[in-house]
């Protein structure tokens, strides 16, 4: 693959994305001390894989966002993500369980 054809698909995968997850898919490239676009590439499409969006639909920790706030967008996009999961697979949490967890925050038993 020629380096305009990654540049042109590096753009393609970055212009649906906040200019935040753009800001740290940039800085951990950049960490990484690699001047290939071939691995910004990856980390491009490693962060958008559908398998992320998977587990964040089921409530997983996505360690990959290291911790970051979210902006609203990001947020209100997720939750869109999660009724559309929900509506197509109609799986949810049973309304015990959610009172359950709730009834152990802030306990010993949290979790």
């Amino acid at each position: 693959m020629t380096e305009n054809n990654i540049r042109q698909k590096i753009l393609e995968q970055l212009e649906p994305l906040s200019g935040e997850k753009v800001k740290h898919l940039l800085s951990e490239w950049l960490v990484s001390a690699s001047d290939k676009l071939e691995d910004f590439e990856e980390l491009l499409r490693n962060e958008s894989s559908p398998r992320t969006e998977e587990l964040l639909d089921y409530g997983e920790i996505d360690s990959t966002l290291n911790f970051r706030s979210l902006s609203e967008a990001e947020m209100v996009r997720q939750s869109q993500l999660a009724l559309e999961s929900y509506r197509r697979q109609g799986v949810s949490v049973p309304h015990d369980r959610v009172r359950e967890w709730a009834d152990r925050l802030g306990t010993d038993q949290e979790g």
